[in-house]
């Protein structure tokens, strides 16, 4: 995942879906694109209750003064009522202090914050995943697989872990496909210890009244803050043999 300078018109965007789907429920993903003059606001949502977006809007500007926008034109074409499909995603996580960034993309934090001027630009800038998304459209699977790679990367030695899995929790048969570089461990013993320590029904259930306490705004304005699923409470469960 790349950095997003917090004050750039990427930013912007994808700041303002997450800000947007707080108002929804977790079965939400909301999209925002930058056309210049205005913003097309699209998603879809199991909710039947509508949401009118300019009181939220109107909060955003008084909320994020920084951006020093008067009026914001939307067109809003979301969609309500909507059973979502979920796609399994593949994910990707590196050996740092946040798991979804790379050393490069860390060490350039401070040289590209705000280099970005926020001005319009003269191509559409659409918002990305996770931001708009909901917890149940790939969010949680994002953060609880940023958990368990800040566990797996102790014992493994791998620099890069990658995670996939459907979205259906069936602990019996679980869809889980990963890849580990350079891993000193066999991918059959970390995938049972996955299983074992990490996808227990119990465990999902902790790390996801743990995530629902997240304010999601701080993904873009503090992507380096301590985030409260970066924790090693399976330390003492993990056996290596």
């Amino acid at each position: 995942m790349k950095y997003i300078d917090s004050y750039s018109k990427k930013g912007f965007v994808n700041l303002f879906a997450d800000y947007i789907l707080k108002h929804f429920n977790s079965d939400t993903f909301v999209e925002v694109s930058d056309c210049g003059s205005f913003l097309v606001v699209r998603g879809e949502t199991n909710s039947e209750k509508f949401i009118d977006l300019f009181p939220i809007k109107e909060n955003f500007i008084k909320d994020f003064p920084e951006f020093e926008i008067n009026n914001i034109n939307i067109i809003d074409i979301i969609k309500y009522n909507v059973n979502l499909e979920y796609t399994p995603k593949w994910f990707r996580y590196f050996d740092t202090e946040r798991p979804i960034y790379s050393i490069d993309e860390i060490e350039n934090f401070e040289f590209l914050k705000n280099k970005n001027k926020f001005e319009y630009p003269t191509q559409t800038i659409t918002s990305k995943f996770p931001h708009g998304y909901g917890l149940n459209k790939g969010r949680f699977d994002f953060y609880f697989g940023e958990y368990v790679s800040n566990h797996i990367f102790n014992i493994t030695n791998s620099d890069r872990i990658e995670l996939k899995y459907d979205k259906d929790y069936l602990l019996e048969d679980l869809m889980l496909q990963f890849y580990l570089e350079k891993s000193i461990i066999n991918d059959s013993h970390i995938f049972s210890l996955l299983l074992d320590v990490f996808y227990t029904k119990e465990n999902l259930s902790e790390l996801r009244t743990i995530i629902d306490k997240y304010d999601i705004i701080n993904d873009i304005m503090n992507p380096l803050s301590e985030k409260p699923w970066l924790i090693k409470n399976k330390i003492e469960d993990i056996i290596v043999y």
